[in-house]
């Protein structure tokens, strides 16, 4: 009787492997196994947002600062920080709770450092890094005079930033040349189309809140038994 069971559970264990064989693998197993190989996937977390300062010495001073302690963290952060007068541009890649902490952070102890924060671009569950290390530089962009971007679309504006800050890491480019004017970062600080610093905080990192219609009653509505209708 024992031979017979280990006997039927060989061939209980052929036949799985026989099915399997036969159907495609899942992304449950493409995943798994690519983790085996090239161990396990980065999830970054790429963001860019553009704010007005009074004083870029103290901007500047703030971002070193936190960068500093957050570089302690595992993973660490990549990018790169622009700082002019009365403005700064700052990309930067790292995990998401690192980079929703540096905004707390920002929002919070950054008050009278940088005004009007928006942010341009976040994306999530990114793979890889365009930058390979955290820089940040004092830029003196040429002067635009007066800008107006009410007639372009906030995506294209957002995109044209961030591509233009992956040319200082991949094609050499000058910061000075791929930076924004003052006055250009200043339209895009007052464009509704970014979200505010306190806005992006108030979707992506405050708890969910949802009241449903049956809280809303009282008393509280008995079951329905649906069996037999």
């Amino acid at each position: 009787a024992i031979w017979s069971s280990r006997r039927c559970g060989r061939n209980m264990a052929s036949s799985e492997d026989e099915v399997k064989a036969l159907r495609p693998p899942s992304l449950l197993e493409v995943l798994d196994n690519r983790e085996k190989t090239d161990g396990p996937r980065l999830s970054l977390t790429h963001l860019l947002y553009v704010a007005k300062t009074q004083d870029k010495d103290a901007a500047l001073e703030f971002h070193r600062e936190v960068m500093a302690d957050l570089q302690k963290v595992e993973g660490g952060v990549t990018g790169i920080l622009l700082v002019q007068d009365g403005a700064l541009v700052h990309y930067m890649e790292a995990s998401n709770f690192q980079t929703n902490a540096f905004l707390r952070h920002l929002n919070t102890q950054g008050k009278g450092v940088v005004s009007d924060a928006r942010v341009m671009l976040s994306s999530e569950d990114c793979d890889r890094r365009n930058f390979s290390k955290w820089t940040s530089l004092h830029v003196n962009a040429a002067s635009e005079g007066d800008v107006s971007i009410s007639g372009e679309d906030p995506t294209d504006l957002a995109f044209d930033l961030f591509t233009n800050l992956c040319k200082i890491q991949s094609a050499g480019e000058k910061p000075v040349t791929m930076c924004p004017s003052a006055q250009r970062v200043e339209a895009y600080t007052t464009c509704e189309g970014f979200f505010l610093l306190e806005e992006y905080l108030d979707m992506f990192d405050a708890p969910v809140t949802l009241v449903l219609g049956s809280e809303k009653v009282w008393p509280l509505q008995p079951t329905v038994s649906y069996a037999g209708l």
